[in-house]
């Protein structure tokens, strides 16, 4: 019981560390602005270079959704309904996986550059050249994850949509035109813009707890892989709780 109580309060402390990281980095956005270089960077190792995984990921999440949705609408006559799966795509998986995508890719990648960057020292000689790390490192790419996350998001849902119409196509023997007509005519703008809001805040958390365990690294080479391990598990547990609380409030809303 000590033990867990210990662990809730370590949990706490360390929310709170994270929380005051991510203001500190959203105080430099100014900063980050005027280094487009730095920022156009990051543009490009979180859009660019996310796109074949990404695509791949919304391909084949559509394809198995449809697959075991027409099989269990296929056992009570209502194949014609297949097209309410890309709802739950839009709503919940593209928004969920894509992140966790990132938080793998590019939270571990935060988290080993920035975390080598402190074991090397070379976060200690930018501050003696009168450079805010946070401004430097953290900012330009807290902003590109949180920007680029819902485009990415669009990206796997469109992925994921056309795969899961060729599925329903295949397997339920739905025409993509009927999968499509009944998708959109259940689909509302408010529903896009939650799910485009979820990928943004989802792109801010998965970024700052990358730097954050970046920035906290010590030990060495085996402290580099510890904090690269954390912010991948931390960056995907909080995805999820994020996700109840935003999904909690936008719903109310």
């Amino acid at each position: 019981m000590t033990s867990l109580i210990e662990d809730a309060k370590g949990a706490c402390i360390a929310a709170h560390d994270v929380g005051a990281f991510a203001l500190a980095s959203v105080r430099h956005i100014g900063y980050a602005l005027r280094r487009q270089k730095l920022l156009f960077k990051q543009f490009y190792e979180v859009g660019n270079r996310s796109l074949l995984i990404v695509g791949v990921f919304g391909l084949f999440v559509g394809l198995i959704l449809v697959l075991y949705g027409g099989d269990q609408l296929r056992r009570f006559g209502q194949e014609k309904y297949i097209g309410l799966t890309g709802l739950a795509i839009v709503w919940e998986f593209g928004p969920v996986f894509t992140a966790f995508i990132l938080a793998g890719r590019i939270g571990s990648s935060y988290a080993a550059e920035i975390g080598t960057m402190r074991v090397s020292e070379e976060i200690d000689a930018l501050q003696a050249m009168g450079i805010r790390p946070e401004a430097y490192l953290a900012t330009p790419r807290l902003l590109a994850c949180a920007l680029l996350l819902p485009v990415l998001v669009v990206y796997a849902d469109f992925a994921a949509l056309l795969g899961g119409a060729g599925m329903a196509w295949f397997y339920v023997h739905v025409a993509p035109r009927e999968f499509f007509r009944l998708f959109f005519q259940y689909l509302e703008f408010q529903e896009i813009a939650r799910s485009l809001a979820k990928s943004f805040l989802f792109g801010a958390i998965i970024a700052t707890i990358g730097c954050y365990h970046g920035f906290r690294t010590t030990g060495g080479a085996e402290g580099v892989g510890r904090s690269t391990t954390a912010s991948v598990v931390h960056g995907l547990l909080a995805v999820l709780v994020a996700d109840y609380f935003i999904s909690r409030i936008l719903l109310v809303l």
